[in-house]
């Protein structure tokens, strides 16, 4: 199968409409990351790779006893 192309991140989503739902499914953080570099998506499986770099988590989570808790928020 022949990998389609295009200009940027929104001239693939005019033109490929399961693109368009699966950003719209990616966490807001994720969805963030993408945008910003835009330009540099061409195709769905460049969106993927994008995707799959920028879902890891923002930050550490650690577990105690069987339980995930948060880092304690950061003091200025």
């Amino acid at each position: 199968m022949m990998r389609a192309y295009y200009r940027d991140l929104y001239v693939l989503f005019r033109h490929d409409s399961r693109a368009q739902e699966y950003f719209d499914h990616l966490p807001a953080h994720v969805q963030d990351r993408i945008s910003a570099q835009y330009r540099q998506i061409d195709s769905m499986d460049q969106l993927e790779r994008f995707a799959a770099r920028y879902h890891a988590p923002l930050f550490p989570l650690e577990g105690i006893g069987g339980q995930t808790f948060l880092p304690p928020p950061v003091q200025p």
